[in-house]
């Protein structure tokens, strides 16, 4: 089937012989690509959303076909997960080797420092013991439970948001 179908007026579509896979992955590099873009986590992980509208709109566009918005927010949930495992494994790559002791002992030091100024004295004696070998697996850990939860969430609110914007055609099911 070409990436383009015609349709006529009032047929249904049959969503099993429209492809998804070139729609998610070029959704997933969008979002991968924004990944690298710190303002992207400022402005509330919009990444993930952008990558959700642009799977389903990708995919509506391609096959000249409405979709629901089960199907969206699906094509903009995989899609935003797949760009966050991209972009988190470049940042693990990069936290493992470029975050170095000397580093750590700045972190570290800075913040047994806020401890201390907080009043938290039980705080700052367990971050002393803390070893950058004991940091690394829970700070990739927290990041990578966080960013999957995110990004299936807001790819899938996205990918809801491209559903309803790019009607293209008939509705496919």
């Amino acid at each position: 089937m070409s990436d383009m179908n015609e349709h006529e007026e009032g047929e249904i579509v049959d969503l099993d012989t429209c492809s998804k896979k070139k729609s998610i992955l070029i959704a997933a590099a969008i979002v991968a690509v924004l990944g690298f873009v710190g303002y992207s986590y400022i402005f509330l992980c919009i990444h993930y959303i952008i990558g959700g509208f642009a799977a389903a709109g990708s995919f509506a566009k391609r096959h000249s076909i409405t979709i629901s918005a089960g199907t969206g927010a699906k094509l903009g949930a995989v899609s935003s997960f797949l760009g966050m495992l991209v972009a988190f494994g470049v940042f693990a790559i990069v936290f493992y080797n470029g975050f170095t002791e000397a580093d750590f002992e700045t972190a570290r030091e800075e913040i047994l420092r806020k401890f201390y100024e907080d009043g938290q004295p039980e705080a700052a004696e367990f971050a002393e013991n803390l070893t950058l070998e004991q940091v690394r697996p829970l700070v990739v850990g927290v990041m990578l439970a966080a960013g999957s939860a995110l990004s299936l969430i807001q790819g899938a609110l996205g990918g809801i948001i491209g559903a309803s914007v790019f009607k293209r055609g008939p509705k496919a099911q």
